[in-house]
């Protein structure tokens, strides 16, 4: 909320006080120049905010991860502002894994994670997305493929991986989408599915 409301002043004073024309020329840095090399660089690191309105413990949180991940090589957690963290992987198979395995909570509270894109600047106003593992109930039996999970699951929002069972799977009764959810939308409860007959 800071970080918006910080965006919205800077845009209302850049319309009544434009750049100069030598603060308009702006800075150029070339591939790999300047770039933090800090705790092994943002290679291997995920930025992170937990979906809490009241304090919560950051020294806590990093134990009970790091007890709960078991990362390897190790990893160190860093406080980038209030209810943002960024979490440094010494060794890149602990935070795919960590990524693979979720979603996250922290005191019950789920925990929005997304690996630190190189050359941008990440706000927490940017994490949203939570992956799900959802089941597919009450499709017929020859609609229960991967062509038809994928196209459900982008639906209810950006679709990853669909486990069909495998195609020549007999009993199976659903299917399962992994799906990127918007959290600042209301879960979607259920939905229509209409089939064209030929």
């Amino acid at each position: 909320m800071a970080d918006s409301s910080v965006r919205d002043l800077t845009a209302a004073l850049g319309e009544r006080l434009p750049l100069t024309a030598e603060e308009d020329v702006g800075l150029t840095l070339d591939d790999g120049e300047g770039i933090s090399t800090v705790g092994g660089g943002w290679k291997g690191c995920l930025v992170g905010t937990v979906l809490i309105k009241k304090k919560y413990n950051m020294e806590a949180m990093e134990n009970t991860l790091a007890n709960v991940w078991r990362p390897v090589k190790g990893m160190h957690m860093r406080v980038l502002g209030k209810n943002f963290f960024a979490f440094y992987f010494f060794h890149p198979v602990d935070m795919q894994r960590v990524m693979a395995v979720g979603p996250w909570h922290f005191a019950n509270h789920v925990m929005v994670l997304q690996e630190m894109p190189a050359g941008e600047q990440v706000t927490r106003d940017k994490l949203y997305e939570v992956p799900f593992w959802i089941q597919i109930h009450g499709l017929p039996p020859d609609r229960l493929t991967a062509e038809t999970g994928k196209r459900i699951g982008d639906e209810l929002g950006r679709c990853v991986d669909v486990d069909d069972g495998g195609s020549d799977s007999w009993g199976v009764e659903y299917i399962r989408v992994r799906v990127f959810i918007d959290t600042r939308k209301p879960i979607r409860r259920g939905m229509k599915l209409m089939m064209k007959t030929s």
